[in-house]
């Protein structure tokens, strides 16, 4: 038989054999005295042996199994009965230390399912140990995040749609460091309230919140922050203006087959595209005034510099008023109603982009489980998942 490292340094080695299950490895432990755990005595007293069948990291696709004669000690001292401790082995487990952190890092981007089917462990077995480590890998890595945190902390705030129903859950995240600091229930102010406070240890640090137009999540940062600068997503501002475009382009009735061509920017359009797109405009007047203010607002965010961006805004907007479309009016008034941290971008130029690519893959999350029935094991599989570079190696 091939001969090959166990690599485990406390036991020695006694006999292997191939069975038709896998690798069979008997091993014994090298020490032979034992400190009490009752009165701390040591003792090398052997009251008997028993043998531990426990499944350890496979070899050549083979599953290895080591058969452990586990002593039981009696202590000079006090008379107790005592198994020998083991490093590699937690008391009643049937698998090395290991062979679990294997096992956990397979559950990592796939199945608890599909890992207990392909190496044949009962998934509720599996299940135990991946949420066990998981736990605990949650603990330090929280714990190195706190102790890793900057002076000056720009926090992103936004929900995703968990179940089919409008249930959603509210996602906290660091947007420098790119980490997922917490979830919680719903998206209204107090569950906000509540997961902001739970998570950003001093209210000092925080300079920066980022938002969408949701009023909860705004009266919740003035709540708690009130001297943070409050930003608007720019990529939210836009839809509003491209959403107020498609709906001027649904007015045409006869127009079909042109909203790719109107929302998208008139700089990526081919020859062709820019033809086809001046023939829409010139048959249809009034849709030209929609499209040229769109094509307006998107010049706003490439200005530079707080004043002149607040000018071309107030311009903007009402141009839009005057507008013969009521979606445009609408958007001028939504925009006039968040002016102030619209322009807070031309300050602060961050953005919410970090946060709605992390949904994404908080969605494939959940899909690929095919839903969570708990959703407090979804949140720590969340965390563990999208914490980004915050401890100092990448999260898997």
């Amino acid at each position: 038989m091939l001969s090959i490292p166990l690599g485990l340094p406390e036991f020695k080695v006694i006999k292997q054999e191939l069975l038709s299950y896998g690798y069979a490895i008997h091993v014994e432990k090298t020490e032979t005295q034992e400190r009490c755990p009752h009165c701390g005595f040591a003792t090398s007293s052997v009251h008997d042996r028993r043998t531990r069948k426990v499944r350890d990291l496979a070899i050549f696709h083979q599953p290895v199994y080591l058969f452990v004669k586990v002593k039981r000690y009696r202590c000079w001292n006090c008379s107790q009965v005592f198994s020998a401790s083991l490093e590699s082995i937690q008391p009643n487990q049937h698998y090395t230390n290991r062979f679990c952190e294997y096992l956990y890092e397979l559950c990592e981007g796939s199945t608890i399912q599909e890992v207990s089917r392909k190496h044949r462990i009962p998934y509720t077995t599996l299940e135990r140990i991946y949420y066990s480590i998981a736990s605990k890998k949650a603990k330090e890595r929280q714990t190195a995040i706190e102790a890793s945190s900057q002076e000056e902390m720009v926090l992103s705030l936004d929900e995703i749609a968990v179940k089919k129903g409008h249930q959603y859950e509210t996602v906290l995240m660091d947007a420098k460091a790119g980490s997922v600091m917490g979830m919680h229930a719903d998206r209204q102010c107090n569950s906000a309230i509540h997961l902001l406070s739970q998570n950003v240890l001093s209210k000092e640090m925080v300079q920066t919140v980022i938002l969408d137009m949701w009023e909860p999540y705004h009266k919740a940062v003035r709540a708690l922050f009130p001297s943070a600068s409050i930003v608007i997503d720019k990529y939210h501002v836009v839809q509003k203006v491209t959403q107020a475009l498609d709906q001027a382009r649904k007015e045409c009735s006869p127009l079909k087959k042109a909203r790719y061509l109107l929302l998208k920017g008139c700089e990526k359009l081919r020859k062709d595209q820019r033809l086809r797109l001046d023939d829409i405009l010139e048959e249809y007047p009034a849709l030209s005034i929609a499209y040229y203010l769109k094509e307006l607002f998107r010049d706003f965010y490439r200005t530079d510099g707080y004043n002149e961006a607040k000018e071309r805004l107030e311009e903007w907007i009402q141009l839009a008023k005057q507008s013969p479309f009521a979606s445009f009016q609408e958007a001028a008034n939504t925009l006039e109603r968040w002016k102030e941290p619209i322009l807070s971008y031309f300050l602060c130029p961050y953005t919410n982009a970090r946060i709605e690519g992390t949904n994404h893959k908080i969605k494939n999350i959940k899909r690929r489980a095919y839903g969570y029935r708990n959703l407090e094991r979804f949140r720590l599989r969340v965390f563990l998942e999208c914490t980004g570079n915050t401890t100092g190696s990448q999260a898997a």
